[in-house]
């Protein structure tokens, strides 16, 4: 799936500039191992960043530089990436949301927060929201990841998602390998099949449209963008208030148009809603 590409992991490890230096490293303790956020600016808006599979707090550089001093920008490395430790185990959702849960209550405690996820962080920020909707003042998800996507590519090419699987499965280092495995395994579940009813928060959904001149894996096929398409625009339709964007870019958006993320920010922090 295009959040679980390799091609995504391998840009992310390979960017090698660091947040902002005024930004301040704070440690958020778990109960194996402690995640390390990045805290920039106290705002008035209070932001959120979740990352793509294997991504770090890096990832969010161009843009949480763009916000400045008008956000209290918070982005952190999941457990086991970036300076964030890890207590060796697989990651499943639930616990990447119990962490994202404990990143909120540390560094915004009692504040509504615009959440923003790109890739399989759009998939968490997305779940966050809809288990803690009061504790949500808007969502940003920046070509998200769906529970409802491999069900579909699985429908259209199974040959394909198997051997894109097997692929980046001989590629990523073990403790992501594992991680990918349980991801997997919610995803081909059958109750990812059924869409569920998202919040009443206000949505801005960035979609990438551009398709692959050398597909590396389905997700980039003429085909597989066309399905990535339905998929947000039915993920899109489980909110009753929003915008849905399409962008001609590749996946990684927020890299190649972070502009577009930070306007999609203000937008849903301006009012705590979105214009029709």
């Amino acid at each position: 799936m295009k959040g679980l590409r390799v091609r995504a992991w391998v840009l992310a490890l390979a960017i090698v500039a660091t947040l902002p230096a005024v930004a301040a490293e704070v440690p958020v303790p778990r109960a194996a191992y402690t995640l390390q956020a990045e805290l920039q600016g106290d705002g008035p808006m209070a932001v959120v960043f979740e990352s793509g599979f294997g991504q770090d707090a890096v990832a969010w550089k161009a843009v949480i530089k763009s916000l400045g001093p008008e956000c209290r920008c918070i982005a952190y490395g999941r457990a086991g990436l970036g300076d964030s430790g890890t207590d060796g185990n697989a990651k499943t959702i639930d616990e990447h949301l119990a962490d994202l849960d404990a990143v909120i209550a540390t560094l915004a405690p009692g504040r509504k927060v615009v959440l923003v996820g790109h890739s399989y962080g759009g998939l968490l920020v997305s779940e966050f929201a809809r288990q803690h909707p009061d504790r949500v003042q808007g969502l940003v998800l920046v070509d998200p990841t769906t529970m409802g996507q491999r069900h579909a590519f699985r429908q259209a090419d199974p040959a394909r998602v198997q051997a894109d699987d097997a692929m980046l499965l001989s590629m990523l280092p073990p403790a992501m390998a594992a991680d990918y495995r349980a991801l997997v395994a919610r995803l081909d579940s059958p109750e990812a099949a059924t869409p569920a009813a998202m919040p009443d928060v206000p949505v801005v959904l960035l979609t990438a449209t551009q398709v692959a001149a050398e597909p590396f894996v389905f997700e980039e096929t003429a085909q597989g963008k066309a399905l990535w398409r339905a998929q947000h625009g039915a993920l899109f339709a489980q909110f009753s208030r929003g915008t849905h964007r399409y962008l001609d870019t590749g996946h990684n958006l927020h890299h190649e148009d972070p502009a577009a993320v930070v306007d999609a920010i203000r937008e849903v922090a301006a009012t705590g809603s979105v214009p029709d």
